[in-house]
């Protein structure tokens, strides 16, 4: 028979089993607010998006148009903490299964505006001329990197899409725009409707909360059913489960597998962190943002990327499978569909156009040969009116002060007009009365870096 002492000493053992036990498991579940680049992109819009609300709701930030990166890190580290948090179960459901964005109810790439159609320097926006010649509106374009995501005039206005090349504060920048003359309205884009999304609270205690919300049923007008995960996020980037409310799960909310295409890597290691490539993979992934697709050509050994500019689709990158670049296709779509490409305007300057009837183009037939990676102020050079009767206005925006050359060559490859520039913004009137009808090439070089516009000369 075992005495007191015994049985007293055994329970000590068996306690300290137990300690030493849940030491292990949490030790197993270490905290972590760190992933590897793919999962981080997979987040990036998620954590522009959180922390532009965070601005917007902050009297310290509500008037900046620029992000602070420590806001967009505070929210990329909740993110992560909630992904780290494998030993929940509900982790499992909001990240990997339904693969839950916040939803885009303000919109940090850009703003609508209202352009006065009297005004010269609007017209000029509506033409794709930049600088417009309107100081005020063309420094706030130059200052932001903003670039002109299209417009159309009705009545006396012009309204277009002002598109930011990276999140900005939406708010702030329409302020900006308001007060500059000529600028009729200023507006906020945003997503219609209701959908998943993701909240971020913070608590009287420093820690965070994490709401992830999948919603289904009517959507478009407003979700009918929703079911809601909440976590709590220390600043330790230790994670628990708060709590679980909502309507159950039903057969119209299916699992996912975006999640697993952003982050799995496949066989392009240097595309790893591109979502559209692994959505091209696996065809029941959620439709891209901006509406980039990728499409395999030359029996799979060439990767095109579309990229969406506006409401169309417009330039296409291609690169072979070990990721060599070998050139860019301007290719238009008019709308977000194939169903009605009548807007004969967007195809003046298109290398091809795609019906949607044949398959995509492929680099041989847009004429793509190697090239080195087009500069990232490749997308503002604007040459109109093309097609001219010889005179041209050609414009840029390269976001800090170049010194670079113009060159005009015709089909020979013979130069027949050149001139040098020093600018922010380029605005240069190029004179080709002189020359005959035909194709040519205009190339604005600036160092190493060459971006080439095709022009017709028509008499």
């Amino acid at each position: 028979m075992l005495n007191h002492s015994t049985i007293s000493t055994m329970k000590k053992i068996h306690l300290s089993l137990l300690l030493w036990c849940l030491g292990i498991v949490a030790a197993g579940a270490q905290n972590n607010c760190d992933a590897p680049d793919a999962v981080r992109a997979f987040y990036k819009n998620d954590a522009q998006l959180l922390a532009v609300r965070m601005m917007q709701l902050s009297p310290q930030w509500q008037d900046s148009v620029e992000i602070p990166q420590f806001l967009e890190n505070q929210a990329m580290r909740m993110l992560l903490a909630v992904y780290n948090a494998v030993q929940l179960p509900e982790r499992d459901t909001v990240v990997e299964c339904l693969a839950i964005h916040a939803f885009p109810d303000i919109w940090p790439y850009g703003i609508s505006v209202g352009l006065d159609a009297n005004e010269t320097w609007a017209q000029n926006f509506h033409n794709g001329i930049f600088p417009t010649g309107n100081a005020a509106f063309d420094d706030l374009m130059a200052h932001y990197n903003l670039t002109n995501g299209g417009s159309f005039v009705f009545g006396g206005t012009v309204f277009g899409n002002v598109d930011a090349a990276d999140a900005l504060n939406p708010t702030a920048l329409i302020h900006l725009f308001e007060a500059v003359p000529g600028v009729q309205f200023a507006e906020q884009s945003g997503v219609l409707g209701d959908g998943n999304n993701i909240q971020m609270q913070p608590t009287l205690i420093e820690d965070v909360e994490m709401t992830y919300t999948a919603a289904w049923g009517d959507c478009p007008a407003g979700c009918i059913f929703e079911r809601n995960w909440k976590f709590r996020v220390k600043l330790d980037c230790g994670v628990q489960l708060l709590d679980v409310w909502g309507q159950e799960l039903t057969q119209e909310v299916s699992c996912s597998n975006s999640f697993a295409c952003a982050t799995e890597p496949l066989c392009l290691d240097w595309l790893r962190d591109t979502v559209a490539f692994y959505q091209a993979q696996f065809p029941d992934c959620n439709q891209p943002n901006q509406g980039s697709v990728v499409t395999l050509s030359n029996d799979a050994s060439v990767v095109a990327l579309h990229f969406v500019i506006g409401a169309d689709f417009e330039f296409t990158k291609f690169y072979e499978c070990d990721g060599t670049y070998l050139g860019q296709c301007q290719i238009t779509i008019v709308g977000y569909s194939c169903d009605d490409p009548s807007l004969e305007e967007y195809y003046a300057n298109a290398d091809t156009i795609w019906t949607c009837a044949e398959p995509f183009p492929t680099p041989q037939e847009c004429g793509v040969l190697r090239a080195p990676e087009p500069p990232s102020w490749a997308a503002s050079v604007q040459v109109t009116p093309n097609p001219s009767s010889g005179l041209l206005q050609v414009s840029a925006l390269f976001g800090q002060r170049r010194n670079g050359s113009i060159q005009v060559l015709n089909v020979l490859g013979q130069t027949v007009l050149s001139k040098n520039f020093q600018s922010v913004f380029l605005n240069e009137t190029i004179d080709l009365q002189g020359n005959a009808s035909g194709v040519y090439f205009v190339q604005l070089r600036s160092g190493e870096e060459l971006v080439v516009r095709k022009v017709v000369l028509e008499r």
